[in-house]
Parts: C-alpha cells; sequence; structure tokens
C-alpha cells in the first residue's frame, strides 16, 4: 500500500512538471502534406518545413499531451485502487489484534521456517577479519560504516539478516553483503552495498558481480537490492527499500 501511495505522489509530481511545460510549448499540433510540414491550429496552417526548432517543439508537444493523458489514467487508478486495498503491513496487522495476541512476542507471528533459519550455522567470510571493527546497535560486526547504517535499518524493523555470507552463483562462491528474510512470509532477500567506487577497479568487480547474480536469476530490487554510498547517508531510502522490496508493504 506505502509503495502505491509513493507511486501516485510520482505520477503527481511528474503531471505537474508536464503540464509546466507545456505551457511553454507552441500553439497547435504538427500537420504533414506531401514532404511539407505546418503548424496547424484552429486560425491558420502555416508552413514550417524549415523550421526545425518548432517542427522539434510539436513533437515533443504530441508525446507530453499523449504522456499527460497516461499520466491521468494512472493517477485515477491509483487513487480508486487506494481506496479499496487493504493495508497488508504486517506491524498493523498484529496491532489490529485484540490484546490476547498482540501482547505476545512477535515470533510467534512468524513464518514456520524461520526457527530453522535463525539456528542454522552458514560460512562467513573469514578474510581479514581485523576490519570487523564497525558495530550495529545489535553488537554485530561490520566491515563499513555504510553497512552499519544499513544493518541497524533492518535491526529497526526486527529483520533477521546474515551478513557477509558465502553463496553459491553456478560455480562460483562469492560472499553477499547481507541476506535477509521476511520474518512472516520466509521470502528471501539479497542487498548488495556498493560503497568503494572510488577504488580503481571496483567499478569492473562491481558489474562482475551483478552480472553473476543476474544469470543466477536475481531480479535487481525484486530480489536482490543494490546501494551505494548515497543511499546508505538517507534514511528515506534505506526504509523505502526495505518497506517496498522485503517486506512488501
Amino acid at each position: 500500500m506505502k509503495s502505491m501511495m509513493i507511486k501516485l505522489a510520482d505520477y503527481e509530481k511528474e503531471l505537474a512538471s508536464v503540464n509546466k511545460e507545456l505551457e511553454l510549448l507552441p500553439e497547435g499540433r504538427l500537420s504533414k502534406k506531401g514532404s511539407f510540414y505546418y503548424q496547424v491550429t484552429k486560425e491558420k496552417k502555416t508552413g514550417i518545413t524549415k523550421n526545425k526548432k518548432i517542427i522539434r517543439e510539436l513533437c515533443r508537444k504530441r508525446y507530453l499531451q499523449t504522456r499527460k493523458k497516461l499520466l491521468n489514467n494512472n493517477i485515477l487508478a491509483t487513487s480508486t485502487a487506494l481506496k479499496k486495498i487493504e493495508n497488508t503491513a504486517s506491524g498493523e496487522i498484529i496491532d489490529s489484534f485484540p490484546s490476547t495476541y498482540k501482547q505476545l512476542s512477535r515470533d510467534y507471528f512468524y513464518h514456520p521456517s524461520m526457527e530453522k533459519w535463525l539456528q542454522e550455522d552458514y560460512d562467513k567470510n573469514l578474510y581479514r577479519m581485523e576490519d570487523l571493527k564497525f558495530s550495529s546497535n545489535n553488537g554485530i560486526k561490520l566491515r563499513s560504516k555504510s553497512e552499519v547504517f544499513i544493518a541497524n535499518q533492518l535491526e529497526s524493523y526486527h529483520l533477521p539478516y546474515r551478513y557477509d555470507t558465502a553463496i553459491k552463483l553456478g560455480s562460483k562462491t562469492i560472499y553477499t553483503d547481507f541476506i535477509i528474510k521476511n520474518p512472516y512470509t520466509g521470502k528471501i532477500i539479497l542487498w548488495e552495498h556498493f560503497g568503494a567506487l572510488h577504488l580503481a577497479d571496483y567499478e569492473r568487480q562491481m558489474n562482475d558481480k551483478m552480472d553473476l547474480y543476474l544469470k543466477a536469476g536475481y531480479i535487481p530490487f525484486e530480489t536482490i537490492i543494490y546501494t551505494f554510498e548515497s543511499d546508505s547517508k538517507n534514511p528515506k531510502r534505506l526504509k523505502y527499500l526495505i518497506e517496498t522490496v522485503i517486506l512488501g508493504e
């Protein structure tokens, strides 16, 4: 539901931008007869074959007019859907229960696979353990301050995660920054943070890693999240990713 509200706001913001640009474009529409182009208004028909600027502006106008119509349709459809959609946020569902239920620990409502997942051993990255000098709010040791921001947001939503964990992608084994499990649905989401693009050769390694994930069937922002340094310093961006991709709210 929250993702739909954000989408609605995006549509409305773009519509305002489209309307503003349309006000600056010339009157009328583009017409063609033979090899000649014309600007057609209610009052007259003007030859503009040699005026590429006007032709370009009228083409842009037609595109924006069509986009405006589609945006208005989407705004209407989304607004109508929002009136009918029930909120499926897990926390709000539990908060709506009688006190007999909601006074219990949240783990009583977890997916059946959660207990096993939380107790399982998994392969951690043992390379340069001395770099694990940053701590999340829950005391998890991490390799960077940016990863701490991500971990703290996950912990604030009570989302269990594994950090710097081995995962098999085809014939290769790599280490994923975070593997998160939605405790209510059992859905697994991977999260890779790329925070060292300033280092030589890092971008190539990043692209190679993304390619491995894609070939293994991980779809960006559906089953895997990618973030960069600017994202880690933006709490609203991190919350949006958690609520829409991991929690699906």
